[in-house]
């Protein structure tokens, strides 16, 4: 019992730590979608509004999900259609609206469109109609996850370069000061998928991570590189805004609310909670064939529309389970909750002191982690 306890421990803890830091980075890119232009300024807000929405989710699954390792994130699907009506809205700055204004509208239109997306989950659950997803076809569903595998890769990429990986700009990453920022992630994911085909024991995925971090530390302080150096070089995780990034609640400013300009938005929200649904049913059923299980879509959707309500009222951006990071906790060992967790504690360590306590990661491993599960998802599901 004590060897199997130990058994589930140590993967929990990793997957956990692993999947905070995703999450904490993911916060500062999909913030920065949002926050952006006009709205630059209210950034670290913006990046405490997705900390505060990855914390909620964590524990709501930590409590509710069916199945210990899943795990509820804010999405992109709903921060691009967000960003978009922040990009409208900021264009009238100076005319009808100030900087902070449209501060505050963006705040509490993010936690409005999460209350409607949570009731829209609802009312499919409640009436039953997730099982209309077992119609679709196999190939597609495959297809779906082999896609999800090609946009990690690219994620991965874009984390070790910040550069976006397209047909344009592909030459431009065999430059030598650009290569030396992937290669090293392409070896580390390639050397885990072979190592994870090849050794199945719960120690492989820690031995790897904590033996390339302090080979990336060995390599860089012997060539002279001091820790400063790294992080202004941007080999590490950072530089992060100072301080605590927790943005209080929108509750003060709804009643200054401009439900005029949110309802010429509305059509596209509406078409981003369908693509929403889609995307929840597909990812349960990917999720599905990785773990051999089968789950009640039904009530899958009722428990996701419950989170996004909640998360509503706190003004953070709608989300739903992210199959990426629940996939990673499972291939890595974790069975328990506690990954969960850790991922809520990390996230609520970042938001109350500030992202500066995961700066001495490197980029490189990071990305290489990713990098390794995007090619995981091509090769078992592409390939």
């Amino acid at each position: 019992m004590t060897e199997n306890y130990k058994e589930n421990l140590l993967p929990s803890l990793i997957a956990g730590t692993i999947n905070g830091i995703i999450f904490i980075v993911s916060a500062m890119s999909l913030a920065a979608l949002i926050f952006t232009g006009p709205l630059a300024a209210y950034l670290p807000q913006g990046i405490g509004i997705m900390l505060v929405g990855s914390v909620i989710f964590a524990l709501f699954s930590t409590f509710t999900a069916t199945y210990p390792l899943i795990l509820i994130a804010p999405q992109d699907i709903p921060i691009a259609i967000l960003a978009l009506m922040a990009m409208s809205i900021s264009s009238g700055i100076g005319d009808q609206l100030s900087p902070d204004q449209v501060y505050k509208f963006i705040f509490v239109a993010i936690g409005v469109t999460s209350i409607l997306v949570g009731i829209f989950f609802w009312i499919l659950g409640r009436f039953r109609l997730g099982k209309l997803v077992r119609f679709i076809p196999f190939p597609v569903v495959g297809g779906f996850m082999a896609g999800t595998g090609w946009l990690i890769v690219k994620f991965s990429f874009a984390m070790m370069t910040d550069m976006d990986l397209t047909l344009s700009n592909a030459l431009t990453f065999l430059n030598g000061n650009v290569l030396i920022q992937w290669v090293p992630g392409l070896i580390f994911a390639v050397v885990l998928l072979v190592a994870n085909r090849r050794i199945s024991h719960y120690l492989l995925m820690p031995g790897i991570l904590t033996g390339s971090i302090l080979l990336f530390y060995g390599i860089t302080f012997s060539q002279g590189f001091a820790f400063s150096d790294l992080e202004s070089a941007g080999y590490l995780l950072g530089p992060f805004p100072e301080g605590g990034l927790f943005p209080g609640t929108p509750l003060p400013y709804v009643s200054d609310f401009r439900w005029d300009l949110f309802m010429k938005h509305f059509p596209a929200i509406a078409t981003m909670m369908v693509l929403n649904a889609i995307s929840v049913l597909f990812n349960y059923s990917g999720l599905e064939l990785i773990i051999k299980e089968d789950f009640d879509l039904d009530k899958e959707l009722r428990l996701t529309g419950y989170g996004n309500i909640l998360a509503g009222f706190a003004g953070t951006p709608p989300g739903y389970i992210t199959l990426s990071e629940t996939s990673m906790a499972y291939n890595i060992g974790a069975r328990t909750r506690l990954s969960n967790i850790i991922v809520a504690l990390l996230c609520g360590i970042t938001l109350i002191f500030g992202a500066k306590v995961i700066s001495v990661f490197p980029k490189v491993i990071l990305g290489g982690l990713l990098l390794n599960l995007g090619l995981d998802f091509l090769v078992e599901w592409l390939v």
